[in-house]
C-alpha cells in the first residue's frame, strides 16, 4: 500500500517506510535512505523533515520561509534531544509557531513580530480553547524561536535581529514543603505501609528523586552491597500521531547528564527495599508486573496512601523540595545538593532552596548591632 507521489508505502511489519533521495555513492549513483513510523502522517512529517538539509534551503535564500529554519534548527539539534522533549518541540513548533509565522519570509522574522506573536499565545494562544497559555510554555516557544534565528544567522540565511526578544518571566511560586512534624508523621506511615506506593514515597522523601524516576527505578539500579542507588532512567511522556491513543508512556534516558547520578542510601531506606526486594514480583521496584508504573497511576495512589492514612495531600514533588530543603538546613554545601538533585549548575540549586530565613537573618542583625 503506497500514497502516490509521496514516495512512502506500508510495510509488511506494520510500519510505514518513507524513501529519500541522500547523496550519491562513490559509483556515482544515486544514494537513498529511510525513515519509519508507526503511522503515514508520521512517516510523511519525518520524510520532509529528512529531505530538508542546507543545500536545498540555499538555491531558494530568497524566498526562504521560516517553517524551512525552524525545521533545518529542529533536524539539527535532533540528536541532543531526549524523546520528551523532541515530541515537546516539535509539536509546539507544528502547532503554534509555523501557524503564524512558518508562512512569513526568514528576512520578516523580527524582534517585532516575535513578541508580538509572544503577547498572543500569552493572552489566547490555547488550540482548543483560545485561553491564555502558561508563561513558561509560552518560554520555551521563545526559546525555539530565539535558537532557530540563531541558527540562520550562523548558516547565513539572516541577518541578526537588532532588538531581543522578550522571554515572558515566570512568576516565582513558593516553596511547598513539610514541616519537620508532618515529615515525621509521613514518614512513620510510609515504614508501617506494606505497599509499592510507601516505598516509592520514602525513596522520593529520602532521596529527593524525581517522580519518573521512581517509575523508572529497576532492582538491577540498586546496589545493596555498596548502599547506593543508581539513577539512570525516568518515565517520559511522548506525543504518537494514533487518534485512538495521543500520547505514550516511554522509558526514557535522564533529560540532562547531571540528572544520570549515584545516590547514597540511608540504613532506613536500605531495610525498606531490602524488604521490598524479598516479596518483589517485578524487575521494577514499584511494579507488580514486568511493565513500569505510569506517573500520573503512581500518582493516584500515592495520594489515596495520604487520605486513607488521614495525611494532608501534597504534590509528590513536594517531597523533593522536602528532601532538598532539610539537607539546606543541615549545612550541605550547594555542590553537593545539586549533583544528588540531578540539577545541572549549583547555581539553580541555591536559588531554589538555599536561602536564609527570617529567624536567620534576625540573628545574624542582633550579631552586628546589640552590643550585649
Amino acid at each position: 500500500m503506497s500514497r502516490r507521489g509521496d514516495n512512502i508505502h506500508k510495510r509488511k511489519d506494520g510500519r510505514w517506510e518513507g524513501r529519500y533521495k541522500n547523496g550519491f555513492k562513490s559509483d556515482g549513483s544515486i544514494k537513498y535512505s529511510s525513515v519509519y513510523a508507526p503511522t503515514y502522517t508520521e512517516c510523511k512529517r519525518k520524510l520532509e523533515i529528512a529531505k530538508l538539509n542546507p543545500q536545498s534551503v540555499i538555491k531558494k535564500q530568497k524566498e526562504i520561509k521560516f517553517s524551512d529554519i525552524l525545521f533545518l534548527w529542529f533536524k539539527s539539534n535532533q540528536i541532543r534531544l531526549k524523546g520528551a522533549t523532541e515530541a515537546k518541540y516539535l509539536n509546539i513548533i507544528e502547532s503554534h509557531i509555523i501557524p503564524d509565522l512558518g508562512g512569513l519570509r526568514v528576512s520578516q522574522i523580527n524582534s517585532m513580530t516575535v513578541n508580538a506573536f509572544l503577547e498572543k499565545k500569552i493572552q489566547n494562544g490555547s488550540i482548543k480553547s483560545s485561553e491564555s497559555l502558561s508563561a513558561s510554555y509560552v518560554k520555551t516557544m521563545a526559546i525555539i524561536i530565539e535558537a532557530a534565528i540563531k541558527y540562520a544567522v550562523s548558516e547565513g540565511f539572516c541577518h541578526q535581529p537588532k532588538t531581543p526578544i522578550h522571554k515572558p518571566s515566570i512568576p516565582k511560586k513558593e516553596l511547598v514543603v513539610l514541616s519537620e512534624n508532618a515529615e515525621e508523621a509521613l514518614t512513620h506511615v510510609l515504614l508501617r505501609e506494606d505497599s509499592n506506593v510507601a516505598v516509592g514515597t520514602i525513596i522520593a522523601l529520602q532521596t529527593g528523586m524525581r517522580i519518573g524516576e521512581v517509575c523508572a527505578l529497576r532492582w538491577k539500579d540498586i546496589d545493596f552491597e555498596k548502599e547506593i542507588i543508581h539513577v539512570r532512567h525516568t518515565i517520559a511522556r511522548v506525543n504518537t500521531d494514533n487518534d485512538d491513543q495521543k500520547t505514550m508512556l516511554i522509558l526514557d534516558n535522564p533529560k540532562t547528564d547531571s540528572s544520570r547520578r549515584d545516590l547514597p542510601m540511608s540504613a532506613t531506606l536500605k531495610n525498606v527495599l531490602m524488604a521490598a526486594y524479598l516479596r518483589r514480583k517485578s524487575d521494577f521496584v514499584i511494579s507488580n508486573n514486568q511493565n513500569f508504573v505510569g506517573t500520573r497511576t503512581f500518582d493516584y495512589q500515592y495520594k489515596k496512601m495520604l487520605e486513607k492514612n488521614g495525611l494532608q495531600v501534597i504534590n509528590f514533588h513536594v517531597l523533593r523540595h522536602t528532601f532538598a530543603t532539610r539537607c539546606a538546613e543541615s549545612g550541605m554545601d550547594a555542590k553537593t545538593l545539586s549533583t544528588l538533585l540531578g540539577h545541572s549548575t549549583a547555581t539553580t540549586t541555591l536559588n531554589i532552596y538555599v536561602h536564609p530565613s527570617m529567624e536567620i537573618m534576625k540573628q545574624q542583625i542582633d550579631r552586628l548591632f546589640c552590643s550585649e
